[in-house]
């Protein structure tokens, strides 16, 4: 009995030390998921990759700012909405009229927005990496250079065709194509925003609660204001990312 007793506790030590060492590794593998990635050191010894980091850099500025300002850098015809400029995409001054839509083609105005923004930038950064390789190199950059700006379902393409050339004794490297892709939501949110102001032109309304039964990954969300102007905010709830926007349609004169 007592040789029994004393291999029922061995059996229970040794099932006690497998279970801690399982649960020593997990934790060790939730650690090593957990950790931050090493961010990535682009060199200039790399020009494709140089210049797409900057005009990544120069992209993210310029949607940060239009995401706020209803598709524009510098928005007109706006409306304060807490301690942000936010535009009208449809409005009217007319009571009990419906609202013109003020931007029908949204999404090529933000391309042309985005193009505005990045050019300089763009440039700057090739000055940079022709600057930084001289010492190292004999370095030829063509003067003229063609810049495309490209809104599409998954996000932002940039294209820039640019010649570049690099030289140190006999070995060459050539450049003329520099591409960008930035993930990023803007296009649908762009695309529910115009689908919202038609319902708003021609309604004078849209069904929020209806649309996300339908398509459940956005938050819709509308606050009406004093003056009968309406703000919306579009927001992608994977991303967090959110697109704003003021409407004033159909406007009731105050005290009816």
């Amino acid at each position: 009995m007592i040789r029994k007793n004393n291999f029922n506790k061995k059996g229970q030590i040794t099932i006690f030390i497998i279970l801690a060492l399982i649960l020593i590794v997990g934790i060790i593998f939730i650690f090593l998921l957990r950790q931050t990635p090493k961010a990535e050191i682009v060199s200039e010894e790399n020009p494709q990759a140089f210049i797409e980091s900057c005009t990544r850099d120069a992209v993210e500025e310029a949607l940060n700012i239009i995401m706020t300002h209803s598709g524009s850098l510098e928005p007109k015809g706006t409306v304060m909405y807490q301690g942000e400029n936010i535009s009208y995409l449809c409005y009217t001054n007319i009571y009990y009229r419906s609202c013109i839509n003020q931007q029908p083609l949204l999404i090529e105005h933000i391309e042309d927005e985005i193009y505005k923004y990045i050019k300089p930038r763009i440039s700057n950064c090739f000055q940079v990496l022709k600057t930084t390789l001289e010492p190292r190199y004999e370095v030829e950059m063509g003067e003229y250079w063609d810049l495309t700006t490209k809104l599409t379902p998954n996000g932002v393409e940039i294209n820039i065709n640019r010649d570049f050339k690099m030289q140190r004794g006999n070995n060459v490297r050539s450049f003329s194509l520099f591409k960008t892709n930035i993930i990023h939501p803007i296009y649908r949110l762009a695309e529910i925003a115009m689908e919202i102001v038609n319902a708003e032109a021609r309604y004078c309304n849209f069904d929020t609660l209806g649309f996300m039964i339908i398509y459940p990954r956005y938050n819709i969300n509308k606050f009406r204001t004093h003056d009968s102007t309406t703000i919306y905010s579009v927001k992608e709830i994977a991303s967090n990312e959110e697109f704003k926007f003021a409407v004033r349609s159909c406007a009731i004169p105050s005290g009816f």
